[in-house]
């Protein structure tokens, strides 16, 4: 089963202080791939594609579902 992060509802400004800490937890515990669920929200996605760069995730967009991304090491 792939680990999934939810971040609908979630606020932009407590993702950006979180998400990078989120990942690396969960990359430690062996939950690789991630899928993290950010709907359509173009900014979210902004977000989540800066950080997971900034820490050397790969990032891509899920080939089924657009609101989905997928994050490996």
């Amino acid at each position: 089963m792939t680990f999934e992060i939810d971040l609908h509802g979630k606020k932009h400004e407590v993702v950006e202080q979180n998400l990078a800490n989120w990942l690396i937890v969960q990359h430690n515990r062996g939950n690789i791939p991630m899928r993290i669920i950010t709907g359509n929200s173009k900014r979210m996605k902004k977000i989540v594609f800066e950080i997971c760069e900034h820490h050397n995730f790969e990032v891509k967009q899920d080939s089924i579902n657009n609101g989905v991304l997928v994050i490996r090491r």
